[in-house]
């Protein structure tokens, strides 16, 4: 079990966890958010927010004048609950929704445009820099979001891992799904994600890497800890 910590007031208390989809990074950038009593902010959420407004409008032409319309109506109803990782807008809860595949598929085209990115951009930083200090997961957070982050994580994890955690999720959740489809699509997403003209996913120059394949997500949470203590982010106050 990990234990509390105490903070260090002077740095820029955040924390990036980069890597593709499946990788562990929510579940691990909520463990670590809830030890140091940070906000958890999961920036991939916004994307399949603004994807699930476009798949429930039956649009799929990216043209600037729909992009404009939903992101303005995400700035002012989008609503995350920091301890539990939900996503509002407005008072539907959309957290299960958001995690169809055919949403994150549409998130992921959506995130090639560099409108849109531009757009979502400061309201990803603002949801994070009016708290204390926040952990926070995507694709392009360490750099490109935060790229003066004092900590950046980039996780992976097999393609064949991964496609297994989604197919888990999505069953317990009552999406039935197949786990070869899912691994077909993680390997389209990835080159996709890989090869995107703007902020394409790869680690900072100056990231972690670490490989979730084989680790629980406690393990991995208790490593980014103790990276937190050497960038003298926080303090141990007992044994981590």
């Amino acid at each position: 079990m990990l234990n509390s910590i105490s903070h260090v007031p002077e740095k820029l208390k955040v924390i990036t966890i980069d890597g593709p989809a499946g990788s562990g990074k929510s579940t691990v950038a909520r463990i670590v958010a809830s030890k140091l009593g940070w906000i958890y902010v999961t920036t991939g959420a916004i994307y399949r927010t603004l994807a699930l407004l476009f798949h429930e409008a039956n649009i799929k032409d990216t043209d600037l004048e729909n992009i404009e319309r939903f992101i303005s109506f995400i700035s002012e109803r989008y609503r995350q609950e920091s301890s539990t990782g939900k996503v509002f807008i407005g008072e539907r809860e959309i957290t299960q929704e958001i995690k169809a595949p055919l949403v994150s598929e549409l998130a992921s085209i959506l995130a090639q445009e560099d409108s849109v990115r531009k757009r979502l951009l400061p309201i990803q930083r603002k949801v994070v820099l009016n708290n204390h200090g926040a952990v926070v997961d995507g694709r392009d957070m360490g750099t490109v979001v935060f790229p003066d982050a004092p900590l950046k994580i980039f996780l992976t994890a097999s393609a064949k891992e991964r496609a297994e955690r989604r197919w888990k999720e999505l069953n317990q959740n009552g999406q039935k799904t197949d786990i070869k489809e899912l691994l077909r699509e993680i390997h389209e997403r990835d080159e996709r994600d890989l090869n995107r003209a703007i902020a394409p996913l790869k680690a900072a120059h100056d990231a972690i890497s670490l490989d979730s394949t084989k680790s629980t997500q406690e393990e991995i949470a208790k490593a980014i800890l103790q990276f937190a203590m050497q960038k003298d982010l926080v303090i141990s106050q007992n044994e981590l």
